[in-house]
């Protein structure tokens, strides 16, 4: 008895424990960016995707596209085996997102909170944005309209929309859900707006630790419940961040040979754990050489 089957009419390799015991949001961290036009274009989903043509990424008035981000979920059997990917013809799906913007009740960008330098006590502490508000007032900073759930093929609307969440008052879009014909998540971020205050006029003097504004990107959780035949299956989240655009999408980024030859390996059939065992991690990698 073998583990797979083979569907002669494609390429693909399909288990034979075809029961789908869990499931997963894909991408696990999808990606947004801004745009200050309504129409807008799915973001790469594959690696290397082919560039686009001239005039792609804006429209007809030259305003900036925004980029959306497209979650799928794919079913899993016990083996942890992919099945097949869970739309909704073959289950009922529901979304939830909730984003929010809490920059400037946050810290300043000076230094990652994560890596040892930030509790090195002969270095500055990082500081609090906005550090002159303080207590329930700092309230106003977050900007937090709630979560959005959607559910069906083909949905979009007002009901859908992160528009709720306020800065000192003011109502700020961080962008809405719609889905696809085969329920399928996208996620639209804001429309790249930023501004200080309202009635007030505040310099820049930062490239980003600018107290007394605000803009509209955003991050949070994407989560799910799927229903097969009526009975509902585990499903992992995913998270989902806005960016600003990317103005030079067919730029590939600097990877070390060590990520590129694990990359070579996974692709090749192996898997993630066998492909760190055969290319164990002897010195670490940097960049200041």
């Amino acid at each position: 008895m073998t583990d797979s089957t083979v569907d002669k009419n494609s390429k693909n390799t399909k288990p034979a424990d075809t029961k789908i015991v869990r499931a997963a949001i894909h991408p696990a961290t999808g990606i947004a960016r801004v745009g200050n036009s309504q129409e807008f274009y799915i973001g790469p989903e594959t690696i290397r995707s082919k560039p686009k043509g001239p005039g792609f990424y804006k429209d007809g008035n030259g305003a900036l596209k925004r980029e959306a981000a497209r979650f799928r979920i794919y079913g899993y059997n016990g083996a942890g085996q992919v099945v097949s990917e869970v739309t909704s013809d073959l289950a009922d799906i529901e979304w939830t997102v909730q984003v929010a913007n809490q920059k400037a009740a946050w810290y300043q960008f000076q230094l990652a909170l994560d890596i040892p330098e930030a509790s090195d006590p002969n270095l500055p502490p990082s500081k609090r944005r906005n550090a002159n508000v303080t207590g329930a007032s700092r309230k106003n900073l977050a900007i937090d309209p709630g979560p959005r759930t959607i559910s069906g093929p083909n949905r979009s609307g007002d009901p859908y929309k992160f528009d709720s969440g306020e800065f000192y008052g003011t109502p700020v879009y961080l962008g809405e859900l719609q889905t696809d014909d085969a329920g399928r998540l996208i996620f639209l971020g804001g429309m790249g707006l930023s501004a200080s205050k309202q009635g007030e006029t505040i310099p820049l003097t930062d490239f980003a630790n600018n107290d007394g504004w605000h803009d509209d990107v955003s991050d949070g959780p994407v989560t799910a419940t799927v229903s097969i035949d009526g009975e509902q299956v585990p499903v992992e989240p995913a998270w989902i961040i806005t960016a600003p655009p990317n103005y030079a999408p067919d730029v590939i980024g600097v990877r070390t040979m060590y990520d590129l030859m694990q990359d070579v390996f996974v692709q090749s059939g192996c898997s993630l754990f066998r492909a760190r065992s055969l290319l164990p991690m002897t010195y670490f990698p940097y960049f200041t050489g």
